[in-house]
């Protein structure tokens, strides 16, 4: 394989940074909106939880076939073909008809899969495999998430679009992404960089030996992320439930998101000073910390703060597992190594959903699920930990 031309490292991070705002801003435009459009165009709410279930179903069943699809065909290549499937799909959300917005919905699942592990994996590649500068242009992700998220929900609100606006803007930031994509791979094509060598395994058969050979370690990550996942889903209705406004809810939805930025810029500093695995830890304990809060704050303004521990514990959780996962891959599985760890985050998802409904229907309230998730985080992190990847190779240029 050819190595990319030397240039500078500036422009390496501008690049990689571009990557992620492109991504986030995919990311914000159709999935924070389509289950309040699917409840719009007539689907019982208590539907949604079995339907998000089946949507985590398919994002851990595809994510790690797109990540290996990267390292066999080119990572660049294959995000542009996803982003490209990805509009027609993003359309469906706009068309109003019960059943095509559902199946879109489960769609948009299966193609935004792809998104999170390529854009990794490409950026970690990028950067030399540094969890340092990568946290730095992970930023970009969710500064563009959140921006993508109000500029939507504006349009929403104030544009003859109405609930169509998710899906027409995300038409056209989808074939954006493309050609932002397609604009780095010309030399891609015609030089064959970013295609992994040596990948001789078929795609169920790569991913059934990625997850045995990291089993305990996904077991463990999907354990910590449902203490993420269940803050994130929940957080809404149980300021509800303690008398919050709507104000309220949307500041505590956004506390998590705006803290996460400082907490992935001051990660150059505390991982040489704390170490890796012991970040992973702190992350995972706030995440438990968090959850409690939530589950058992008597106030709004509590349940704010606990949302502001969640957002640095799911930044710390986030990096350093997934520099973890990929510096350990051979560069044959750079990018399913990505794949795999994206797809804990859904099966810690479907953990949610699976626990989560029944409890509530149980008791009456999202504060066993969340005290539960919050339980489970600790727990996972530390299983995790037992079983961290070892190295195999260095990660691959691309």
């Amino acid at each position: 394989m050819r190595s990319p031309s030397p240039i500078a490292p500036e422009a390496v991070t501008l690049r990689a940074l571009a990557l992620m705002l492109v991504r986030g801003s995919i990311n914000g435009v159709v999935a924070p909106f389509a289950t309040i459009i699917l409840i719009m165009d007539g689907l019982s709410p208590a539907l949604v939880g079995p339907l998000a279930a089946l949507g985590a179903v398919a994002t851990l069943l595809t994510a790690p076939a797109w990540g290996r699809l990267g390292d066999r065909h080119g990572r660049r290549r294959v995000l542009a073909v996803s982003f490209l499937l990805a509009a027609p799909i993003a359309a469906g959300h706009a068309v109003g008809i019960l059943p095509v917005v559902a199946l879109a919905y489960l769609a948009w699942a299966a193609v935004s899969s792809a998104f999170v592990p390529l854009t990794d994996s490409l950026a970690l590649a990028r950067l030399g495999g540094s969890r340092s500068r990568f946290s730095r242009v992970r930023v970009g992700a969710s500064t563009a998430y959140m921006i993508v998220v109000v500029l939507v929900g504006a349009a929403v609100a104030f544009t003859p679009l109405g609930w169509a606006a998710p899906g027409v803007l995300g038409v056209g930031l989808c074939l954006f992404g493309t050609l932002v994509v397609v604009a780095r791979l010309r030399g891609e094509l015609r030089s064959g960089t970013g295609v992994a060598v040596g990948v001789q395994t078929g795609l169920l058969e790569g991913a059934r030996a990625g997850v045995a050979r990291h089993r305990w370690f996904l077991i463990g990550l999907a354990m910590a992320l449902a203490g993420a996942n269940a803050p994130a889903i929940f957080t809404g209705p149980r300021v509800a439930e303690v008398g919050g406004s709507g104000w309220e809810i949307g500041l505590a939805i956004a506390a998590g998101t705006l803290v996460e930025l400082p907490a992935f810029m001051v990660l150059p500093w505390l991982l040489p000073l704390v170490g890796s695995r012991r970040l992973f830890l702190l992350g995972g304990l706030l995440l438990g910390v968090a959850g409690l809060l939530s589950a058992y704050a008597p106030t709004p303004t509590l349940l704010i703060a606990a949302r502001l521990l969640f957002g640095a514990g799911f930044a710390w959780v986030i990096i350093t597992s997934l520099g973890a996962i990929s510096n350990a891959a051979s560069p044959a599985e750079h990018a399913a190594s990505a794949a795999l760890h994206f797809a804990a985050s859904a099966a810690g998802s479907l953990l949610v959903a699976l626990a989560g409904f029944p409890l509530v229907a149980l008791t009456g309230s999202v504060s066993a699920v969340l005290a539960a998730a919050a339980i489970a985080a600790p727990i996972g992190t530390v299983i995790a930990l037992r079983a961290w990847p070892t190295r195999q190779g260095a990660p691959v240029a691309g």
